[in-house]
């Protein structure tokens, strides 16, 4: 498992700000942040022991499973022995530190078994043991270690399922937690002045941190804690809100600034009301609603909440609030039930949304090799609905433990969707697409590849110094048209500087790297070949000057785009850039790149293809504020810092 922080928002970047595409800033592929719990499925291994229940989609306020992904899809980690001694399998392994990997002493785990809790703790080697009652299907539902975040799949981490079966262990399973970080901030107001006593308060948050408050003291300073990709409001009696989110720059300074605006330009909060009914319009009462950003790409910004989720009254009768201005998707979940309606506006008023049947989905994951290839053991899988020629929406993400290699999503609404698989040590599977039906059941059976491997060394640019500690994340999607949530592998270099990663996916693929001191920096256009070996690559780091924050420098066209039905749509446009210089704006749509339509190229190849080196210039046939005859725009690729 072993997951690296949640770097920087999914929406804006699938990770590091931008890394699966460094020469394009990107908002995803219309993965919406927060739970959507009309396409979020249960997962479970396939042909399980002791017929375990469903876990199924989390209701607000309830701790459940599956759904409310927010991060990165995480690779489990361990192995599966055979132990005869063991009537009802076992799960051992360690909990550690995200930051240096030392043992985390003290943590409690707490696993999910058909209607029952089971609890263990982690002994001052950061080792667990588990012996389950009985086999089955258990899921790691919470880990927690006081000055940690937690791990929770109902906040928004990859689900992992263990299956225990009699003469079956579970060993080696490492749970990475993310230690608690202090910043420290400062509430200023639109001429630059220290707003004393503003009041500052988690807006949204992935790890359940939502709500907690803090007070700006006479210089507009505050300390706080908080989750990576939390979103902060700011708010003073004279003055209108601000915003701000611990993105990158503020989780590598430490420091985060929020900034007023002037009284009279406070964001207007908008209402949907509606109601839930059944397939014969009969009002559903305890559905779950839940609006999430649907809104043109355009206009995406980093401070936008993403939503509102309540359930449905004793009339089946919904309101969500406090939304900010612009379209919205609906979603709706009662039990196995579900219901989606796009394209809301706010303020709107009589929304229905009429349950129906859900679908489900199974299959096995295989290595590549001989005729039929080995069962994988421990894996990923990434289920994405397809939501237009270029856009797919997360549907789903689940880690799974279970020797005979299976895995089982329900719950899915009907539609097509693409199915990808990942685990340690081999590249992502080939996309397979399969359309789920209501009541019905699909099979989406996944190979592994062997992916190829990458190393080098990360320096201070000027002095050629080796950097130490320094993190190293090469990010990439699961396959054209897989979905948002990416696969990371990541690595922190030795004292040498040095680094290695093994089982990326093959193609072309970015590196981040990021340390303390100096501005990240994003290296693009690195070939990964099947089996083959690249580098040594250097990757040199800007020291911080004083005074400065911390950005991240990378080679592109300096665009914020997204997928929006058969073109990459641009968002911003970063100053200095090659955009800029061109002339693109927010609203326009590339719909050609070098002579080849973005539907041809998918979305990863259509990132690819505008990928290149500084300097180099890119052909973009492009729709002025997408609309209108599309225009040719020569673009070149600069160096920018972001």
């Amino acid at each position: 498992m072993a997951p690296p922080p949640r770097n920087v928002r999914l929406l804006l970047a699938v990770a590091i700000a931008c890394i699966l595409g460094c020469l394009v800033l990107f908002v995803g592929l219309r993965g919406r942040s927060g739970w959507d719990p009309a396409v979020s499925a249960s997962a479970r291994p396939s042909g399980s022991p002791g017929a375990p229940r469903s876990l199924r989609a989390r209701q607000p306020g309830v701790n459940g499973a599956a759904g409310d992904h927010r991060g990165p899809l995480r690779l489990p980690s361990g192995e599966i022995a055979a132990d005869a001694a063991r009537k009802a399998g076992a799960f051992s392994g360690r909990v550690v530190s995200e930051r240096g990997g030392e043992p985390i002493g003290g943590a409690t785990l707490t696993f999910d078994h058909e209607d029952e809790t089971l609890t263990v703790s982690a002994g001052a080697d950061g080792a667990f043991l588990l012996e389950p009652p009985e086999p089955g299907v258990y899921v790691l539902a919470l880990v927690t270690a006081q000055g940690f975040h937690p791990f929770a799949p109902a906040w928004g981490e990859s689900p992992v399922t263990l299956v225990a079966r009699a003469g079956e262990v579970v060993r080696g399973l490492t749970v990475t937690l993310s230690p608690e970080a202090r910043y420290e901030g400062v509430v200023l107001t639109p001429g630059g002045e220290p707003a004393a006593g503003a009041e500052v308060r988690i807006l949204d948050a992935p790890e359940g941190a939502v709500g907690a408050r803090f007070m700006a003291d006479d210089k507009g300073a505050f300390t706080f804690t908080a989750p990576d990709e939390a979103l902060l409001e700011a708010s003073h009696p004279a003055y209108a809100p601000g915003r701000g989110r611990v993105d990158l720059r503020v989780q590598a300074g430490r420091r985060i600034t929020l900034r007023l605006g002037a009284k009279g330009e406070e964001r207007a909060g908008q209402t949907i009301a509606g109601t839930v009914v059944d397939a014969s319009g009969a009002p559903v009462v305890g559905a779950a609603v839940r609006a999430g950003w649907s809104g043109d790409p355009g206009v995406l910004g980093a401070d936008l909440h993403p939503g509102d989720e309540v359930t449905t009254d004793a009339d089946g009768a919904f309101l969500l609030e406090g939304l900010d201005a612009g379209r919205y998707a609906l979603t709706a979940r009662e039990g196995t039930r579900a219901a989606y309606l796009d394209e809301v506006a706010g303020g709107a008023r009589e929304v229905t949304l009429r349950l129906g049947g859900t679908g489900r989905l199974r299959g096995v994951v295989r290595s590549a090799g001989g005729e039929r290839g080995e069962l994988v053991k421990a894996f990923s899988v990434l289920v994405a609905l397809h939501r237009g020629p270029l856009e797919r929406e997360t549907a789903a993400a689940a880690s799974f433990f279970d020797a005979s290699g299976a895995y089982a999503f329900e719950d899915l609404l009907p539609g097509t969707y693409a199915v990808t698989a990942a685990a340690m040590g081999h590249a992502s599977s080939k996309t397979v697409t399969v359309t789920v039906q209501a009541g019905g059941e699909a099979t989406a059976d996944l190979v592994l590849g062997r992916g190829g491997n990458l190393h080098g060394l990360v320096v201070e640019e000027g002095t050629g110094t080796p950097l130490a500690g320094a993190r190293v994340t090469v990010e990439g999607g699961l396959g054209p048209g897989a979905g948002p949530v990416p696969v990371v592998a990541e690595a922190t270099t030795d004292p040498a500087g040095r680094f290695s990663l093994a089982g990326l996916s093959e193609g072309l693929r970015s590196v981040a790297a990021m340390a303390s001191g100096h501005h990240g920096r994003i290296l693009s256009g690195l070939v990964i070949a099947e089996g083959g070996t690249l580098g040594p690559v250097t990757i040199s780091l800007t020291p911080l000057q004083e005074g400065e924050e911390p950005r991240i420098e990378m080679t592109g066209i300096g665009a914020v785009l997204s997928a929006k039905d058969d073109a990459l749509v641009v968002g911003q446009v970063m100053a200095g850039g090659g955009a800029a210089a061109a002339g693109l704006g927010p609203g326009d749509a590339i719909v050609a790149i070098d002579g080849v339509r973005v539907v041809d190229l998918g979305f990863e190849g259509a990132i690819g293809r505008i990928r290149g080196p500084e300097g180099s210039t890119v052909a973009l046939l492009v729709r002025r504020g997408n609309a209108g005859a599309p225009v040719n725009v020569l673009v070149q690729r600069t160096r920018v810092r972001g």
